[in-house]
C-alpha cells in the first residue's frame, strides 16, 4: 500500500433516503484530500424511491459508482460495496452523515501515523434548536461517546466499533470475511466485526478532525428507538452464539432470574401472554409525550428505560423463543479462564515508568498488581475489550485500587523527595487520585 497517499474508497450504503443521501455526497465534493484518489460507492439497497434516478444524473468530481442491491441488510450492502472497492483504504460512510472538508485526509493520516489500525471519526448528531428530551438524550450519549473514545486513558471495547464513519485497510477488511451477514436487519454486525478485529489484534484510533454531522433527527426518533431495542436483543443473542465469552456482559441473563418481584411479573407474562404486553408498552410509549408534556424529565427517562428494556427482551424471545432457552443461552457461558490472553505480575514499586511500558511491550489481558511484595490487586481479562495498554494503568489505578495502593506504599514507607527517579513517578499517585475523584 501507499502509506502516503493510499486510494480511498468511501462505500454508502443508502436506503430511501434521496435527499439525505444528496447531501452527503455533496459534502463529498469540498474533501481536502486529493480528488483525484477518492472513488465513491453508493450501494442502493431495495430502494423504491428516487435514489437511483437521482445518483443517474448527479455530476461528482470524483470517480462514482452506483450499485443496486435488494438485500435489505447494511452488512451485506456495505460488503457488496466492499466487494467492488479499488481503493486501498475502505471508508463506510452512513448516508445521514454530511462529511466537514478534512474527513477523507483524517483518515488517512491516522493510517499513516498507525498502520493497521481500525480508524473511526466521530460524527455527532445536527439538532440545531433540537429541545425535546429525546433529542437531548441522544445529543448527550454521542457527545459522551466521542468524547470518551478520544481520552488516551480510554480502553476500547468492541461497542467502540461504529460504522457510521469507519476506515481500514481493504486486505484487512477481506481477510477477516468483512461484516457477517448473518444479522441480516437487525443490527449488530458493526459491534460483532469489532470482537473480530480485536481477536486479531487490530487497535482501534480515533481521527478527532475525521468529523460528519450525523443528521439523526431525519430518521432516529422516539418510536425507532424502540424497534432498534428490539433489533439490538436479536443481535446480542447473534453475539452471544458466535463469541460465547462474552454473554456475561449482554444482559440476556437479567431476564432468567430477575431481582425485583416486578420485573419477575413481567417477564413471566410476556412469554405467556406478549401480545397483551405489546399494547400495554405501546400505550405506555404514549404517554411518554404526557409526561414530556409537564416537564417531568426524571420520569420520562426512567419509563423511556424500562420500555427500552422491555423492547430489548423481545428481541431476545425472537431468537431464543423460550425462558427455557434463555437459561440455556446463559449456562453455557464459558469460565473466565476461557477467555483468552496471557496475564502478566506488575510489581508497582519499581514506578510508573516501568510499569507501563511493560504493558505497552506485553500488551497482556490481565494484570496482578503488587508493591514490592504486597498484594495491590488483579485487573481481570475483559472480554471484548482491547489488550491493556501503558495509558490505561493509571486511571484503573485511580479508579479500582486506590485504597489497597496507598495501604501498601505506607506499609513499605512512602517515596522521599530525592529518591530514585524510578521511584518519583509515584510520589504523583497521591494528587492524580484526589484530580481523579474530584
Amino acid at each position: 500500500m501507499n502509506r502516503e497517499n493510499p486510494t480511498v474508497s468511501v462505500i454508502i450504503p443508502s436506503h430511501n433516503r434521496s435527499y439525505s443521501l444528496r447531501r452527503a455526497l455533496d459534502a463529498l465534493h469540498s474533501q481536502t484530500y486529493p480528488i483525484d484518489l477518492i472513488e465513491v460507492i453508493v450501494v442502493a439497497d431495495s430502494c423504491i424511491d428516487d435514489t437511483l434516478a437521482i445518483l443517474q444524473d448527479y455530476k461528482a468530481p470524483f470517480k462514482l459508482q452506483t450499485i443496486e442491491v435488494n438485500c435489505g441488510s447494511a452488512s451485506i450492502a456495505r460488503n457488496t460495496g466492499a466487494a467492488s472497492a479499488t481503493g486501498q483504504l475502505l471508508l463506510f460512510l452512513d448516508d445521514d452523515i454530511e462529511a466537514l472538508p478534512p474527513l477523507v485526509e483524517s483518515h488517512v493520516r491516522t493510517h499513516r501515523e498507525r498502520p493497521g489500525c481500525a480508524v473511526m471519526g466521530p460524527y455527532p448528531p445536527k439538532m440545531q434548536g433540537a429541545t425535546r428530551f429525546f433529542d437531548v438524550e441522544v445529543r448527550s450519549w454521542w457527545e459522551d461517546k466521542f468524547y470518551q473514545m478520544r481520552q488516551p486513558a480510554h480502553r476500547f471495547t468492541y461497542q467502540d466499533l461504529l460504522s457510521g464513519n469507519l476506515s481500514l485497510d481493504a486486505e484487512l477488511f477481506a481477510r477477516l470475511d468483512g461484516f457477517d451477514s448473518a444479522f441480516g436487519n437487525c443490527g449488530g454486525e458493526d459491534y460483532e466485526f469489532g470482537i473480530r478485529l480485536l481477536k486479531a489484534g487490530v487497535s482501534f484510533a480515533v481521527a478527532e478532525d475525521a468529523v460528519g454531522y450525523h443528521y439523526e433527527h431525519e430518521t432516529n426518533n422516539l418510536d425507532r428507538s424502540f424497534r432498534r431495542a428490539r433489533q439490538e436483543g436479536r443481535a446480542y443473542v447473534l453475539i452471544g452464539q458466535r463469541h460465547p465469552e462474552l454473554k456475561p456482559t449482554l444482559h440476556v441473563g437479567d431476564y432468567e432470574t430477575p431481582y425485583f418481584l416486578a420485573d419477575r411479573i413481567l417477564v413471566a407474562l410476556v412469554f405467556y401472554w406478549p401480545a397483551a404486553l405489546d399494547l400495554l408498552a405501546v400505550g405506555l410509549r404514549r404517554s411518554l409525550d404526557l409526561v414530556e408534556a409537564v416537564g417531568m424529565r426524571g420520569t420520562w427517562r426512567w419509563l423511556r428505560t424500562k420500555l427500552l428494556d422491555y423492547w430489548y427482551l423481545r428481541g431476545v424471545m425472537d431468537e431464543l423463543k423460550t425462558r427455557s432457552a434463555i437459561s440455556n443461552f446463559v449456562q453455557e457461558g464459558p469460565a473466565r479462564a476461557d477467555l483468552g490472553g496471557h496475564e502478566i505480575n506488575i510489581d508497582l514499586q519499581q514506578g510508573w515508568e516501568a510499569a507501563e511500558s511493560l504493558l505497552d511491550a506485553e500488551r497482556p489481558a490481565g494484570v496482578y498488581l503488587y508493591y514490592d511484595q504486597l498484594t495491590v490487586g488483579h485487573i481481570v481479562p475483559q472480554a471484548g475489550a482491547e489488550p491493556l495498554r501503558g495509558a490505561h494503568l493509571r486511571s484503573i489505578l485511580a479508579l479500582h485500587f486506590a485504597e489497597p495502593l496507598a495501604r501498601a506504599m505506607a506499609v513499605n514507607g512512602m517515596p522521599r523527595t530525592g529518591e530514585t527517579i524510578e521511584e518519583k513517578p509515584l510520589v504523583a499517585f497521591e494528587s492524580y487520585e484526589l484530580a481523579i475523584n474530584n
